[in-house]
């Protein structure tokens, strides 16, 4: 009995010491911008923004409601894009109402994956509609 309580014990030291030693390894916890110790100004840039793209396609579908429109490309792949009020308008004489009498029109949006949405900075009304297939 005297052996088990024995092995035990040093079983026990043995595994709090590699505890102790992996928890220390850790990386060490930033300190305040301005702190002593903090990153210099210059230091690593942060994480870039999501990088904006371009579609092109006729409008399809326009949910004034839900401020989402839907534009099918040349290869009939349909995105849908939301909007809001920061979202610029071109070719649309009153703002994002104008874009529902527009459907069949060429469009052009940038645009900005976020969470899985598609954010429309600027939508742009090419001219007139494609001609119908």
């Amino acid at each position: 009995m005297k052996r088990l309580a024995t092995f035990t014990a040093i079983s026990a030291a043995i595994l709090m010491t590699f505890c102790l030693v992996g928890f220390s390894q850790n990386a060490p916890i930033a300190p305040a911008p301005g702190a002593p110790g903090a990153q210099a100004p210059g230091g690593p840039a942060p994480a870039p923004a999501a990088q904006e793209k371009t579609f092109e396609g006729r409008l399809s579908k326009v949910d004034d409601k839900a401020k989402l429109i839907t534009v099918k490309g040349a290869d009939d792949k349909e995105m849908s894009f939301s909007y809001n009020d920061q979202t610029q308008m071109l070719g649309v004489d009153k703002g994002p109402e104008g874009l529902t009498g527009k459907t069949g029109s060429n469009l052009k949006v940038w645009y900005r994956e976020n969470r899985g949405a598609n954010l429309a900075s600027k939508i742009e009304v090419q001219g007139g509609a494609a001609p119908a297939k």
